[in-house]
């Protein structure tokens, strides 16, 4: 455990001091102003602009900044010939991989933090409510960036930085996107286009369970159930996309 930590510490600090950082940081505050700027224009609906808007800023920004900080995670350490001296001490790959997705999803979770307190700022400063679903919002949206981080370190373990974020964005598309998907499909589909359909549902992340930006914005009720389930889910998802990532790593050659 002491090794994981220590591996996850030095790949915090490494994100933490990226640029990806302030300037993620930087667009989602801009995006959250832009909304308390355009907000007159629809009168009586100031606080679901400033809620929408800020909500997909977190989301977005969330899942853009894990593809590019991951994307070089396993890469940059073989280009500069770190990962040797890395593996000659008692570490075994398993752990670094682990020790390195810990790291990135710290560093991720601060940038969520820092864009969250402007958000609750924001609206509390337009004396909006705070409504529980925003934070459960808020959450889900994390645990979706989760799921993406496992994502790019499974495909950084045995390709390009490129490639890795061309991938991991066709993830990120096809999983917003599963559920019409499958329903377009089902509706005007053959048995074949059914069964690919199906196969991908399936095995590519459905990211759709970790969107309640529209009950957020429209104070609409929803079940502590669903977020447990997509807590679970992404538990579940990520562990496997991991466990991946440590099969191919662990097979790999270094030259």
């Amino acid at each position: 455990m002491y090794k994981i930590l220590s591996i996850a510490l030095n790949t915090f600090r490494e994100s933490v001091r990226e640029k990806i950082i302030v300037v993620a940081l930087l667009f989602g505050g801009i995006l959250m102003a832009s909304a308390v700027f355009l907000s007159p224009l629809a009168l009586g609906a100031r606080e679901k602009i400033v809620t929408d808007v800020g909500l997909a800023a977190i989301s977005i920004i969330g899942v853009l900044a894990s593809i590019l900080l991951g994307g070089a995670l396993v890469h940059k350490e073989v280009e500069k010939k770190a990962i040797y001296l890395v593996l000659t001490r008692p570490v075994s790959r398993p752990f670094f991989l682990v020790g390195k997705l810990f790291g990135i999803m710290g560093a991720i979770a601060l940038v969520f933090c820092a864009m969250a307190a402007v958000l609750v700022g924001t609206i509390a400063a337009g004396k909006g409510a705070l409504h529980p679903v925003v934070f459960a919002s808020m959450y889900l949206s994390l645990l979706e960036t989760g799921v993406m981080c496992s994502i790019v370190l499974l495909f950084s373990t045995f390709t390009t930085p490129i490639l890795t974020s061309f991938f991991a964005l066709c993830f990120f598309a096809a999983g917003s996107m599963s559920n019409d998907l499958r329903a377009f499909a089902e509706k005007f589909g053959g048995a074949a286009s059914k069964l690919v359909t199906g196969l991908f549902y399936y095995l590519l992340p459905n990211l759709n369970v970790f969107n309640l930006r529209h009950e957020a914005v429209h104070d609409l009720p929803f079940r502590a159930g669903d977020v447990a389930l997509a807590t679970g889910y992404a538990a579940v998802y990520s562990a496997v996309a991991l466990l991946f990532a440590c099969f191919i790593f662990s097979r790999r050659e270094f030259r």
